[in-house]
């Protein structure tokens, strides 16, 4: 009996929480913040056309990211766009969407 409910919450969690388990290189053609939420918004000069569960139009790192994590990221982020050089961007190539958009998991 434990091993069969070991393997449902397992499957469970996975199926709530995405992972990260795809890259993504690209030249960063904008990074977009609003006064209305803590998300940054990153769109590459080769974006993805197509995406499974979550609009392509934009990378997110979503507000469920401690502040200082996404201050992290964020300066990460501009750096490599005032230089133009390209940045790998950690997804889930499934699911797990932030604002409906790809949610970023990993930026280096």
């Amino acid at each position: 009996m434990k091993p069969l409910i070991l393997a449902i919450t397992l499957c469970i969690s996975t199926l709530a929480y995405g992972s990260y388990n795809n890259n993504y290189v690209g030249v960063i053609h904008g990074v977009y913040t609003y006064t209305d939420g803590d998300y940054i918004y990153i769109q590459l000069e080769n974006q993805p056309q197509s995406h499974p569960g979550c609009k392509p139009n934009f990378f997110v790192i979503a507000d469920d990211v401690p502040y200082e994590r996404r201050q992290v990221l964020l300066s990460r982020l501009l750096l490599n766009y005032a230089t133009g050089k390209p940045i790998n961007l950690g997804y889930d190539d499934k699911g797990d969407c932030a604002h409906g958009y790809i949610r970023v998991h990993r930026v280096g």
